[in-house]
């Protein structure tokens, strides 16, 4: 092995010496100080900066993924600031237009939030932020400034569940506020209340009012339900059905007030 090595050395010894020779003659040109050779290391290098494109291609790919990545980060954060700083700005927009509400009301009212939505087929309610210890009583109305909610049913020390008007069972003595016919409301479906066995004779217009009546020991008068969206006969023929669009959106409503008085 080591016989083949040393002939192999002897057969491409003036190769070996040429490569030898040209890189020291290569090292010393690098080294030299002289203009004219400082210049000739600058054509090399440019030559031979096509070697250098590579890595520099892939750092510049590995800072724009990097950089990709904190541009995304700070579009998140800015995205959940904004969101939240929108929410904030509602939320102080409904407070302003509660307190006006609140005191430009003869009604004596109690502010709550709402916190949980329970919506079955058998009892639609919501549960409220106030109770027995806020001077809370079953029968109480609950108001939005927009419009009646429902009434409590269950009231504990600090929450109380309140009977919302969607649900089947809920009844509100109204009266239409123009034509001045007073019926009992409930719920129909989906968006829509029905006040049943109106007299033929009366002349109810769409887009009418919809107001409480007063003849109830739960609700004070005159506090806005909805608007009449259309008038049917009734399937017997000897009445009027009339279809009512409430004011309030139960989805989306976060504050309420209960009618202490």
């Amino acid at each position: 092995m080591f016989h083949r090595f040393i002939s192999l050395l002897i057969d491409f010894y003036e190769y070996l010496l040429l490569i030898f020779l040209s890189a020291i003659a290569f090292a010393v040109l690098l080294m030299n100080e002289v203009p004219q050779v400082r210049a000739l290391q600058g054509d090399i290098a440019s030559t031979f900066a096509f070697i250098h494109y590579p890595a520099i291609w892939i750092n510049q790919l590995s800072e724009l993924i990097e950089e990709n990545q904190r541009l995304k980060e700070d579009n998140l954060r800015l995205t959940l600031l904004n969101a939240e700083m929108m929410d904030r700005y509602l939320e102080n927009q409904r407070l302003r237009q509660m307190m006006a509400f609140a005191d430009t009301s003869h009604l004596k009212l109690l502010p709550a939030k709402v916190m949980n939505r329970g919506l079955t087929p058998v009892f639609n309610s919501i549960l409220i932020s106030v109770g027995r210890l806020d001077g809370v009583r079953p029968d109480m109305a609950v108001v939005h400034q927009r419009g009646v909610v429902g009434k409590t049913v269950s009231v504990g020390e600090r929450t109380t569940l309140v009977q919302i008007f969607s649900d089947i069972n809920f009844r509100l003595s109204v009266k239409f506020q123009s034509s001045r016919v007073f019926g009992i409301l409930k719920w129909h479906s989906e968006r829509i209340a029905i006040v049943e066995n109106i007299p033929k004779t009366a002349i109810i217009h769409p887009m009418e009012i919809v107001i409480t009546s007063g003849y109830s020991d739960i609700y004070p008068a005159n506090i806005p339900f909805g608007e009449v969206l259309e008038i049917k006969t009734s399937s017997s023929g000897m009445f009027q059905v009339a279809y009512i669009q409430p004011f309030i959106d139960l989805n989306t409503i976060e504050e309420a007030f209960v009618v202490l008085k």
